[in-house]
């Protein structure tokens, strides 16, 4: 049988840093993947970073950026008061020095700021929010909104309550965004709602907007004020901004923009900025075109970390970057610079079907730790462009197996490894991984190895995984993990009254049924298949018993009370950390056997879903660096992008040793709180539930530890399935299912398409 391979499925001023050896995006730059632009009469923007250390800015917020000062609020607890504050940071970019504003503090005692702008003159704009409780009846409040704006030196020039304005709309009373247009007039953002007030503070109406939700708005270049929403007209919709018309209280005409139009800020050549976190592009409202200035993952920044983007106003770009996973932020200065003036490290080029947030943190952490080797991405499936994700995933075998590929591959999105494995494209791991200083065949859980082995060739070690399994009552599957399609059909045929799977429809079903044995009918190396076969036929005629289409009803029972009652028979559990065993008993409320998914010859079809996984390309020119980086991303602790169970024993059993540790409920003297029958109360550990059922995780017991050590060693990567072969099957398997067209007929037809197919591709 042919193995397949699954979906390898956040006070003072420093001194000034050195200049990054990152340099991203220039005007001529490839748009192909990410490649670095080549040196010449090419351009790159070059970072310079300065940090805002210190804990008062750890939870920077509404940073904005006005005539060569950025200002911020920042969140301050004091632990020896239990008290916060929040207080305004006003940072002199020609200076380097910052100042706490004191802006209005007995006016606005209480309250907090929700938003900021500013004018082209330097005067700051701010929505402050406060909520007020009843005194005498704590349930009853409300939330006051004022406005302020002051002046260059933190003098007011006016401040205001604005609350009636917020209330005169309920689904509209909270200021999403703020922007001010050169003439210093105000425009409040709300959900499908924009508030006008003149340069005195004076309200003058409402725009109304049929918009299902306001993105995001910005003061063009201009000096126009522009919102930007999704519009769902026409065949694919897409964002569009709209010019805001203050006299006339209405949406002028619209633009269409390509990219994800969720932060935007005013243009450095062109109209505006539009930072889809992955890359930033200058649109130009005139010709409606939108050009990519960088790539922030080749500037060593993750785009997710980017709270602001805007001009400098000396020909640069400043960019403020808050770190989730450090919890720094720094301002980092982007100079456009000649390509050939920039010195370079050795280039490693990492190829993925798309950028996944996990990949971007681990290459940009890689690239600032890493003095000799820089990796650039090159995508091949870009969502702002108009090649679709199978064209995507053609172009990128070819290119792989012509030999002109990256130096390293993300084993993602349901990419052939087999094919790659037997067309020599894979290098094999294990030598690398034998003569590793920080890494060894024993820091691996073996399963985990063994499953992303290929005869001899380890193509790739993921950091963690996931375990699905199609999990029954004991009671009537039996103790034993595995079951053939015939025994599928049988426990269906027995149980005739009750569902087999939660909304099954014919085509999950069959999606189901070839999760493992597809290749059971294929035979890739003689170019030949089998679906004339009678074990088909019985699949076929199992699959049409099930509805076209499930008849949803909403007023059901939860899934857990049907399981737990016989009314669904079978549960598909994904297990991603140690607690979640629990569940599937608990919801069965019984003893319950992973039998997996149905195999053609009664194997446990038991799935091993992996976090991003990376093979290193066999004509790769700098192997060495390459494993360098699979080293580095197997090694790094990051928590905030990473899930399921860890791939290093080590670490494996860390988690196990926590989900099984008894933790009780202490009063304040730290004394164990009993129940009452004298039992001490163990502390919950979170849980989950639906209207009519809940569950309250438990530390784990040894059986449970036993069964997910049992799943994790059987368990296998999903096998890849041919998207065309299932295509085909599906097509005509329609006419069989709607009783249009007899078994024999739609069995020759599959037989003769999938042949060909077949054939032609092996």
């Amino acid at each position: 049988m042919k193995k397949g391979f699954g979906k390898l499925f956040a006070a003072g001023l420093a001194a000034l840093m050195a200049v990054s050896l990152a340099a991203c995006g220039g005007d001529d730059r490839e748009k192909s993947g990410g490649d670095k632009a080549a040196a010449g009469d090419s351009f790159v923007y070059v970072p310079e970073y300065v940090s805002l250390g210190g804990d008062d800015n750890r939870s920077l917020s509404n940073a904005i950026y006005a005539d060569g000062k950025l200002y911020y609020s920042c969140y301050i607890w004091d632990e020896e008061s239990g008290t916060s504050r929040q207080p305004l940071i006003k940072y002199d970019i020609a200076t380097g020095s910052q100042e706490e504003l004191n802006l209005d503090e007995a006016a606005a005692e209480g309250a907090h700021v929700s938003r900021m702008s500013a004018d082209k003159d330097g005067n700051l704009y701010v929505v402050w929010t406060r909520s007020v409780w009843d005194e005498n009846n704590p349930d009853d409040w409300h939330q006051d909104t004022l406005l302020a704006k002051y002046d260059d030196s933190g003098s007011t020039v006016f401040f205001q309550d604005i609350s009636q304005d917020m209330m005169s709309d309920e689904e509209n009373t909270y200021v999403q965004r703020m922007v001010v247009d050169d003439e210093g007039r105000i425009y409040l953002v709300s959900n499908r709602l924009i508030r006008l007030y003149d340069g005195e503070g004076g309200y003058r109406g409402n725009v109304e907007t049929n918009a299902d939700w306001l993105n995001d708005a910005v003061r063009s270049k201009d000096g126009k004020v522009y919102i930007t929403y999704y519009d769902w007209n026409g065949a694919e919709g897409g964002y569009v901004a709209a010019e805001v018309d203050f006299d006339g209280k209405k949406l002028g005409n619209t633009h269409e923009i390509k990219a994800n139009a969720d932060s935007l800020s005013e243009g450095l050549e062109k109209d505006f900025l539009v930072n889809d976190r992955t890359r930033l592009y200058e649109y130009d409202l005139e010709n409606e075109t939108q050009e990519e200035i960088l790539n922030w993952v080749d500037c060593d920044i993750m785009g997710d970390y980017v709270q602001l983007v805007c001009p400098a106003g000396d020909g640069r770009l400043l960019a403020v970057v808050s770190d989730w996973e450090t919890r720094d932020t720094e301002i980092v200065f982007l100079t456009k610079t000649k390509a050939s003036d920039v010195v370079q490290k050795e280039e490693l080029v990492l190829g993925c079907m798309y950028m996944s947030q996990n990949l971007r943190s681990t290459v940009v952490a890689f690239n600032k730790s890493s003095e000799k080797y820089r990796i650039t991405i090159r995508e091949y499936y870009d969502r702002n462009s108009d090649i679709d994700r199978e064209s995507a995933l053609t172009n990128m075998n070819n290119e792989l197996t012509s030999g002109k590929g990256p130096d390293i591959l993300a084993l993602d999105y349901n990419i052939d490894v087999d094919l790659l494995v037997e067309k020599g494209v894979l290098a094999d791991l294990n030598p690398f991984l034998d003569r590793s200083s920080t890494l060894s065949r024993d820091s691996f859980v073996e399963s985990v190895l063994r499953a992303y082995t290929y005869g001899d060739i380890l193509v790739s070690i993921p950091k963690s995984f996931s375990i699905s399994a199609v999990a029954g009552k004991t009671s009537q599957v039996g103790e034993e993990m595995g079951w053939s399609i015939q025994d599928i059909m049988d426990f269906a045929a027995e149980h005739p009254d009750a569902e087999l799977f939660q909304y099954a429809s014919q085509g999950e079903m069959m999606q189901i049924m070839m999760t493992f044995n597809q290749d059971a009918f294929i035979d890739w190396e003689k170019g030949t298949c089998n679906f004339d076969s009678e074990e088909f036929r019985q699949i076929l005629e199992f699959v049409a018993s099930f509805p076209e289409e499930y008849d949803w009803d909403g007023e059901q029972e939860s899934m857990p009370t049907r399981l737990a009652t016989g009314k669904l028979l079978l549960y598909t559990d994904s297990v991603s950390q140690c607690r979640d065993i629990q569940v599937a008993e608990a919801m069965f409320n019984e003893p319950v056997t992973y039998i997996g998914f149905p195999t053609t010859d009664g194997s446990v079809g038991c799935v091993m879903n992996s976090e991003e996984g990376y093979g290193i390309i066999d004509k790769s020119g700098n192997k060495d660096g390459a494993w360098e980086f699979i080293e580095f991303y197997l090694n790094r602790d990051n928590e905030m992008f990473s899930w399921g169970l860890p791939s290093m024993k080590e670490k494996l059993e860390e988690d196990i040793a926590e989900a099984s540790e008894v933790r009780y409920v202490t009063d304040e003297n730290g004394e164990i709180l009993k129940d009452e029958d004298g039992n001490p109360i163990i502390s919950g550990m979170g849980g989950f539930g639906w209207d009519d059922w809940s569950y309250t995780y438990h530390p784990c017991t040894e059986e449970e530890i036993a069964t997910l050590r049992e799943l994790i060693d059987v368990a296998r990567p999903m096998p890849t399935t041919n998207s065309e072969v299932l295509s085909i099957i599906a097509e005509e398997a329609e006419a069989f299912y709607k009783g249009q067209k007899s078994l024999d007929d739609v069995v020759s037809t599959i037989q003769s398409r999938a042949s060909m197919y077949v054939g032609e591709n092996s």
